[in-house]
């Protein structure tokens, strides 16, 4: 008798600013999950945050044999009673950003005793907010670069204070960005406290918790970690070189050609097991689970300087987390089935 197939949803989509991305990455997942195990679910969250099961995608991806012209109806509304007859072994999350990768949908899914994928409610949160990740990784030891947080109020009442804080124990160039979003959404380099001022202004509207930060001279690399039995173990580090900005920014995350990506690492040996290290370390820190993704500086000072660790890296055909995994030898499904047994 056959093995039952685990029945798994993909959630993907999304309000936030990296919704797009999401529905990349979540399309990826799905394709690539080895369909002898598992059935698969494609749902997408709306803007408005309501599930909607990818009926056309679900039968190409379950039943390829069924004729084009006799598949589903495309999107379709899923419901609470739809989520109760599916009986979902195991949620996916392949959300990025805001509501998806901060804790949120996570205490949601804890509260309905639904398992799911990757790191839970607090180091989901505490590594989606940039301060409080900073603050976990001083009481841990680990390097990052000099900061200056504030709030909207804070620099409409406290300007003055602020900008000379910065000046200070940041000092010019920074790194202006906002303090709970990924994909380098809504970051900017400035180069002057005029030019500061106005990209607060015009970014605070949006994002009204921001942080300016060092900017780092040297050369960035990131470096994920994934977990076999329990134990974390990190995969070959990526010397990231942005082709299309100043920065590894959105677009040069996403856009075709818009970076080159090193992997392994073309630094010394010692350098790449020091990033391993620091990647590791960060993973624990933060209290992930499954998977993470670690950024960092490798400045031209000889120091290093984390800048944020992802609780759900991209899986998008440009993404440094399932490449690096190839270069370990670990096909896509098998990484996937690596974050699925995840305890």
């Amino acid at each position: 008798m056959p093995k039952k197939k685990l029945k798994i949803a993909v959630l993907m989509g999304g309000s936030s600013a990296e919704r797009e991305i999401s529905l990349i990455t979540g399309k990826a997942i799905c394709e690539n999950l080895n369909k002898k195990k598992y059935e698969i679910l494609p749902v997408e969250v709306d803007k408005n945050r309501k599930f909607l099961l990818d009926q056309r995608f679900y039968l190409a991806l379950n039943s390829p044999q069924t004729k084009k012209s006799s598949r589903g109806a495309g999107l379709i509304n899923w419901n609470d009673d739809d989520w109760k007859k599916s009986r979902v072994d195991l949620i996916f999350i392949a959300l990025h950003g805001t509501y998806g990768e901060d804790g949120s949908l996570q205490g949601l899914l804890d509260s309905l005793n639904i398992p799911y994928t990757g790191s839970g409610v607090l180091s989901s949160a505490l590594a989606m907010n940039k301060v409080f990740a900073n603050q976990i990784y001083f009481a841990n030891g680990l390097p990052f670069p000099a900061f200056i947080h504030f709030k909207k109020d804070n620099w409409k009442e406290r300007r003055a204070k602020i900008l000379e804080d910065i000046k200070n124990r940041v000092g010019y160039p920074c790194v202006v960005k906002p303090v709970d979003q990924g994909s380098a959404v809504g970051v900017s380099i400035v180069k002057t406290e005029a030019a500061l001022i106005k990209t607060v202004d015009n970014t605070i509207k949006k994002y009204p918790w921001l942080m300016a930060q060092k900017f780092i001279k040297g050369q960035e690399a990131t470096c994920g970690v994934l977990e076999k039995d329990g134990a974390p173990f990190a995969l070959p580090p990526t010397h990231i070189i942005a082709n299309l900005g100043e920065f590894y920014d959105y677009k040069s995350k996403y856009a075709k050609g818009g970076s080159t990506h090193i992997c392994p690492a073309d630094f010394s040996h010692e350098v790449n097991h020091h990033l391993q290290e620091l990647a590791l370390k960060s993973h624990i820190a933060l209290g992930c689970k499954g998977m993470s993704r670690t950024d960092i500086f490798v400045g031209g000072d000889g120091g290093y300087y984390i800048l944020e660790t992802n609780t759900i890296p991209g899986m998008t055909p440009t993404s440094l987390f399932p490449e690096a995994a190839g270069k370990a030898g670990i096909l896509f499904d098998e990484m996937l089935d690596l974050i699925i047994t995840a305890k």
